[in-house]
């Protein structure tokens, strides 16, 4: 089996990138693995490395890093037999907990080599892809915010939504789910393939990356006691009917508005006009986990 690993040396906290890509090859030497080690060195390389890789035949595929990683190097491996393998490295790992996949370098790395593959679902948000969560609105903007950070982790994201609540102002949009439509103010309007956005922040904890749709939450506008509210039965019993949140199961949508600030697995960017959201069931071959 031909495989390689692709390793971002710069995501997650600091104290867990210290010879990231060094620990990577004696991990490869103990556990008797035949595989290419490579790093990154910009944003955008681990998709032209999984490219590489994926153009000279490998059949797996290991990304070291976080969701960003993942998703970059996801992308060539997507409408491929190539499996992707995932060593969680990032400030939340929302995707490797959503497939239950090992947290420890040494056993991930075991399991993203060797793990029977299954064909996951990928999303899609103005034509880019996802593998576990994408959004317009209030997540797109706080995910903007934390990029530009040094410092990053549970807490700093925490920071970054606490004090965003205060400052954000919603927008306007015409959202199409099938045969509904919902206009006017919303905060939140997320899609989520995975259940999580890391670090135990649950979105939509009945969410799953093999079932071929997608779940969406959308949250309308309000003051900021409001959000708070809507915050907390977002976390507690999150499935019961609260007002000003409407989940639902999805296969496509669309959105309309002036700005939409968006991000697909925290990589931020922002469209006027109508995105369109899909999702591709097994489009991917991953190597899986427990859930």
């Amino acid at each position: 089996m031909r495989i390689a690993i692709i390793v971002n040396p710069g995501s997650g906290r600091a104290k867990t990138r210290r010879s990231r890509f060094e620990i990577a090859k004696q991990l490869v030497d103990r556990l008797k693995i035949d595989a290419e080690v490579v790093a990154t060195e910009a944003r955008g390389h681990g998709a032209e490395l999984a490219q590489k890789f994926v153009d000279a035949g490998c059949e797996r595929v290991i990304a070291w890093g976080g969701d960003g990683t993942v998703n970059e190097v996801a992308g060539p491996i997507i409408g491929t037999r190539t499996t992707l393998g995932i060593i969680p490295g990032g400030s939340g790992d929302g995707y490797a907990h959503s497939l239950g996949l090992p947290v420890k370098p040494d056993a991930a790395l075991a399991h993203a080599a060797s793990a029977p593959a299954r064909d996951a679902d990928v999303g899609f948000l103005a034509g880019r892809h996802f593998l576990n969560i994408a959004g317009v609105g209030f997540d797109a903007v706080v995910a903007a915010q934390f990029n530009r950070r040094k410092d990053r982790g549970t807490r700093a994201y925490m920071v970054d939504s606490l004090a965003g609540v205060w400052s954000y102002r919603c927008r306007q949009y015409d959202i199409r789910i099938g045969d509904q439509r919902f206009t006017g103010s919303r905060f939140l309007i997320a899609f989520a393939n995975g259940r999580e956005y890391g670090s135990g922040l649950v979105i939509a904890r009945d969410a799953s990356v093999f079932d071929g749709e997608l779940d969406a939450i959308l949250v309308s506008g309000g003051g900021v006691l409001s959000q708070f509210w809507r915050a907390r039965r977002l976390a507690i019993r999150p499935m019961a009917r609260a007002r000003g949140i409407w989940r639902g199961r999805v296969t496509s949508a669309r959105i309309t508005g002036d700005r939409l600030d968006c991000h697909v697995d925290g990589e931020t960017f922002d469209v006027s006009g109508e995105v369109r959201v899909e999702v591709k069931p097994g489009a991917i071959r991953v190597a899986a986990g427990t859930r």
